[in-house]
């Protein structure tokens, strides 16, 4: 594909990137990846991992660059998506390390998974956790994705614990059984 073809700057830089131009993507780089590291800093909270997020971007915007469309709208859509796909992988990764994480972790037989059934798998979760309700969702939020113990979620909720943990382990078993739901869709 001859970038000669390309009227405006950002398509010719598109398809000079596609040809395999490396000082495209270092002018790629330059233009957009304080673009890139502010919406990763914004959704992760931390420079280091949007250092990390924006490294794998371009990384990863350099060896897919066979499936971009030139245009002007392409360029920044397709690498934005390439960012959100980056964050997600970021979040999913910081998770893990959360009980809720471990714990589906332990019961996961296929540990590679692609950026899609990640966002996917955040998607189901959310969705399951809306399915369940309050109190039962807002819970395990706190337990899990805040990392509260079941006696400070107990003291600010103002109920007792053994209502707390009762709402975790029936919150947890319903959570398993839509999982497994969806794991059977896919099998």
């Amino acid at each position: 594909m001859t970038f000669d073809s390309f009227s405006s700057p950002v398509a010719s830089l598109a398809a000079r990137l596609v040809d395999g131009d490396e000082t495209a993507l270092h002018e790629m780089f330059t233009r957009w990846s304080r673009l890139v590291h502010t919406i990763a800093r914004s959704a992760l909270g931390s420079n280091a991992d949007a250092d990390d997020v924006t490294q794998q971007v371009f990384i990863a915007a350099w060896k897919s660059r066979h499936t971009l469309q030139p245009s002007d709208e392409a360029l920044p859509a397709w690498l934005l998506g390439i960012c959100r796909y980056k964050i997600a992988d970021a979040l999913r990764s910081r998770g893990r390390s959360s009980r809720l994480e471990d714990s589906a972790a332990a019961n996961e037989t296929n540990s590679h998974t692609s950026p899609i059934d990640d966002v996917l798998d955040q998607v189901v979760v959310k969705d399951a956790l809306e399915t369940l309700g309050d109190p039962k969702a807002r819970i395990l939020r706190m337990v899990f994705l805040e990392d509260k113990t079941h006696e400070v979620v107990s003291r600010e909720l103002e109920i007792p614990l053994g209502t707390v943990k009762s709402h975790v382990r029936r919150g947890l078993e319903r959570l398993r059984n839509i999982f497994e739901e969806v794991d059977s869709l896919h099998a």
